[in-house]
């Protein structure tokens, strides 16, 4: 019994080994959660539907995404500012994570969990632009590749969401045609067509009075809904936080299939012990 319970605990250890390099997202597994394009106090933040671990990187950017791909790749040719989130702790499926703005323009730290957050991870500018989020129509991306690049051709990079305040859009910038996003991976917040639009925020997120959602799944439907949202057209210097916005007691898919391939294990050892004895 000691020996099948210390294999256990190394097929755990495995487990927690796998997640430790970073956790690779899907398309749906990301969404946007608030952005303030104030560009020194503003921010943005998002949530995940999966586990991240320890060393997951996201990367950021307003660079331009081309309707249709060219041989320099997804993004124009003129690029604006690129950012990297590095997790440096664990961050739990359902609960969010904030880039602050720091006071100077393109400089940003990161924040995840309950009541504002707790420092969690590094946010470093990857190319020295300041941010020029544009109020007036501009898209934030967010995507993972393999490591930093001003491009990338389309099997390079995955895209995980955008959030726009743009009327409408044309070949090129175009968040749906290259990435393939949609819903509540693509959150639009401009309040007309002409009217600029700085501030966007899950309302759950803000509000202390709440309880999370229960299920991520709900989680989900409610970020689908402008009804959950506070918007603000004018200039404003309202924080982007981070809170806990769903608990989940699920494991997710990756975690489980690591973990019953290493109970599998275990199961195996303990039968053929049994076969000898």
């Amino acid at each position: 019994m000691r020996k099948t319970l210390t294999l256990l605990a190394l097929a755990t250890a495995t487990l927690g080994h796998a997640q430790a390099a970073g956790t690779a997202l899907a398309n749906g597994d990301f969404a946007f959660t608030g952005l303030n394009v104030n560009t020194t106090v503003g921010g943005w933040s998002f949530v995940t539907f999966v586990d991240l671990a320890s060393g997951t990187t996201i990367y950021f950017t307003d660079t331009n995404v081309l309707q249709t791909p060219t041989s320099a790749g997804v993004f124009s040719t003129t690029s604006e500012a690129f950012w990297s989130w590095t997790a440096s702790s664990a961050v739990a499926a359902g609960t969010s994570v904030a880039l602050l703005g720091t006071g100077t323009s393109g400089q940003y730290a990161a924040k995840s969990g309950a009541a504002g957050g707790t420092a969690n991870g590094t946010v470093t500018n990857l190319n020295g632009q300041v941010s020029n989020i544009s109020s007036s129509g501009d898209i934030l991306y967010a995507f993972q590749a393999a490591s930093y690049a001003t491009n990338y051709q389309p099997g390079q990079i995955t895209f995980l969401g955008a959030i726009s305040n743009r009327g409408s859009y044309t070949s090129s910038d175009n968040p749906t045609a290259a990435t393939g996003l949609s819903g509540i991976q693509l959150r639009e917040f401009k309040v007309d067509a002409t009217t600029a639009t700085r501030y966007t925020q899950f309302s759950a997120q803000v509000s202390t009075a709440d309880a999370p959602f229960t299920t991520l799944a709900g989680l989900q439907t409610a970020l689908g809904s402008n009804a959950n949202w506070t918007t603000v057209a004018g200039s404003n210097s309202l924080p982007i936080v981070s809170d806990v916005l769903a608990v989940s007691a699920v494991p997710e898919p990756q975690s489980l299939a690591l973990l019953l391939a290493g109970l599998g294990v275990v199961a195996g050892v303990a039968r053929r012990r049994g076969l000898r004895g």
